[in-house]
């Protein structure tokens, strides 16, 4: 085999990093900091620096394979263009060039090109490529620890709003059901031909999250506008079959999407939140941008709307008996540790007896209420004036004729399973909780199972809320820390930008003074109950 000292290994890399491009030239240009965030780099220092151009040392570990060497660079700032070329090192060719251009997402498209030759006679040709594919992934390590670091940058100060570039809300959400799916599908696809589900539901699952639409110029009652973007994690309800690493996995996709988007807070809906509560440290590890569950609001609104309804009703809070279905969780357990003060008897169910003994223990301490826990739904909601309905299930949780006549139902679970279901009790109040009616519409284009454009999810409405008034922060983040004071301090909040609670609705039917007037003339009659 006769040596080829002539052959070059020509390497390209290419890649989006979550910056400007004057910020990302500007990292380039600061090798000595190298060190600071990429562990294989082990010294990187500038031996002469000039206005376009300086002389670098290198000394960099591969896979175990020490680079040592010395580079010219020259760096072109009008077009964005940084050339460097080895001088002396271990290897006998390395030179290339980083260009760098805007990209449509907001971002920078770096390309690397770099010719390299081993110099070595015999062991050159043998070995050429492999050191080159090193070397390749060197240059692509490089590329994602400064778009980490760019990013790191970008949220490091937006406590006190020392950058600029973040700005806007995102709400991460899924469909509520396999139907909801098709739905949404055939809004970008109305003459779409269905496969099976079994088909549709496995590629769902191996779906990325990804930026499904774009909210423009939404504006609050106090003439300040905003942004934001709607973003899919693809999970639904039928899907929680799946492993808790795979759904915390799509979350955490999605708050990258939403990261790499430039926003300033995130907030997750639906099952979503559940990961939020239950793996919140482990979320926060995976990106930069401040979450949230959205669930503070949640239960401002949700009360607001049970003593809206317990005031149309003539139900006196202060004697009434309460059943929170769902009240081990973040929203029902809020709820109770509030209404503990006000209400006579509270129940609380749940599906783990250890979570409900804890959750017994601590409202003892919250209120003057009576407090019961049960693991049966029906047999909790018997006797009680007041239900709420806080826990997420993709099927029906209680049975319509287990409500006593004139009793308050506030369904704020998701998906909705109970003021979305079909009863002919007419004498109940049965409504959807948690929703906000916003100052500006909220179109995201399909149908996300909500009466109108005007009305949102509580959840969702808390990003823009946080947004609107630059608070970029773990608003509503982990379990069990929502708190009175939050709840009355984020509803102050959304009544000064026109957020009020939403009317209403059994379904997509809106309930008014003379709809509850119905109710309880019903009750006065003494209507059979049918569920």
């Amino acid at each position: 085999m006769q040596p080829d000292e002539h052959e070059l290994i020509s390497v390209r890399i290419n890649k989006i990093l979550r910056a400007k491009k004057w910020k990302v030239l500007r990292l380039i240009s600061k090798v000595e900091d190298f060190p600071k965030y990429m562990p294989n780099v082990k010294q990187c220092s500038i031996i002469e620096k000039r206005a376009r151009a300086s002389l670098t040392s290198w000394s960099v570990d591969v896979d175990g394979i020490p680079f040592n060497w010395k580079e010219k660079d020259e760096f072109d700032f009008e077009n964005f263009t940084v050339h460097f070329k080895a001088i002396e090192g271990d290897l006998e060719i390395l030179e290339g060039r980083w260009i760098l251009s805007d990209h449509p997402s907001g971002g920078t498209e770096v390309k690397i090109e770099v010719s390299v030759q081993l110099g070595i006679p015999m062991v050159g040709q043998l070995v050429g490529g492999v050191i080159a594919e090193k070397l390749k992934k060197n240059f692509e390590l490089m590329l994602s620890a400064m778009d980490d670091k760019l990013v790191t940058q970008r949220y490091k100060n937006i406590a006190n709003r020392a950058v600029s570039d973040i700005s806007g809300f995102a709400v991460i959400g899924h469909p509520y059901n396999l139907r909801h799916l098709i739905k949404y599908f055939k809004f970008y696809k109305p003459d779409m031909k269905l496969p099976s589900e079994e088909f549709m539901l496995k590629v769902f699952e191996i779906t990325p999250s990804y930026n499904s639409y774009e909210i423009k110029n939404f504006k609050s009652a106090t003439g300040k506008e905003t942004h934001g973007y709607f973003v899919m994690c693809p999970i639904i309800p039928d899907m929680l079959t799946l492993k808790p690493e795979k759904v915390i996995e799509k979350v955490g996709q999605a708050c990258r999407v939403a990261e790499n988007l430039g926003v300033g807070i995130v907030t997750l809906g639906g099952f979503t939140s559940i990961a939020g509560e239950q793996y919140s440290k482990l979320l926060t590890s995976y990106t930069n941008v401040p979450l949230t569950t959205g669930n503070t609001y949640t239960v401002s609104l949700v009360l607001e709307g049970v003593y809206k309804a317990a005031q149309w009703m003539g139900v006196d809070l202060a004697q009434a008996r309460v059943t929170v279905i769902g009240g081990s969780g973040d929203i029902g357990g809020a709820c109770a540790r509030i209404l503990a003060e006000k209400v006579g008897e509270i129940t609380i169910t749940g599906r783990n007896e250890k979570g409900l003994m804890e959750q017994e223990r601590m409202l003892s301490y919250c209120g003057r209420a009576k407090i019961r826990t049960c693991r049966d739904n029906n047999e909790a909601v018997r006797n009680a004036d007041i239900v709420i309905a806080a826990a997420s299930a993709s099927s029906s949780i209680v049975d319509f004729a287990s409500f006593k006549s004139g009793a308050i139902i506030c369904d704020v679970g998701y998906p909705k399973n109970l003021s979305y279901t079909m009863s002919h009790r007419e004498d109940i109040l049965v409504f959807s909780g948690g929703l906000a009616k916003l100052p500006s519409d909220f179109d995201l284009g399909f149908d996300i199972g909500l009466p109108n454009t005007k009305i949102f999810y509580g959840c969702f409405a808390e990003a823009i809320v946080l947004d609107l008034e630059e608070r970029y922060e773990n608003f509503s983040w982990g379990k069990g820390n929502i708190t009175a004071e939050k709840v009355e301090l984020i509803g102050q909040m959304a009544r000064k930008h026109g957020f009020t609670l939403a009317p209403f609705f059994w379904g997509i039917r809106m309930l008014t003074e003379a709809s509850v007037e119905k109710i309880k003339k019903k009750v006065r009659t003494g209507v059979v109950k049918n569920g």
